[in-house]
């Protein structure tokens, strides 16, 4: 879990994607039915919560999968959250994630999202 797939600065109170203001990484290729998924945050300025959840489709399916295929994460500090999926995924996954608070420019949280590691199973 430490190459690095994404890395954001996300400041508090964004908005504009019209979809409740998550920020998205791009799908990526499933290798495996299961996988340990992680977030490592780097800054946490204002003492922000980061929201983040793995989503999954198929690879000719536009729409997504409405629940996530794990348990809603946050977190408060620096440090690796990662979480084992417990439903199966489809072809394509992406991590999603979401500030709670105001607009501010003083408010922040450097993040990355990590590299899967799948189970070979496929």
């Amino acid at each position: 879990m430490t190459s690095q797939m994404q890395g954001e600065i996300l400041f508090d109170g964004w908005s504009g994607t019209g979809d409740g203001d998550w920020v998205y990484t791009p799908w990526m290729p499933v290798r495996g039915n299961y996988a340990m998924f992680g977030v490592q945050m780097l800054a946490n300025e204002g003492g922000i919560t980061l929201g983040w959840e793995v989503q999954t489709r198929t690879a000719e399916s536009p729409t997504v999968d409405p629940t996530s295929i794990v348990p809603a994460q946050t977190m408060t500090s620096v440090g690796i959250g990662q979480v084992m999926n417990t439903t199966a995924c489809k072809q394509m996954v992406r991590y999603r994630f979401k500030l709670t608070g105001t607009a501010s420019t003083d408010s922040y949280v450097v993040i990355r999202a990590l590299m899967p590691s799948w189970q070979t199973d496929r």
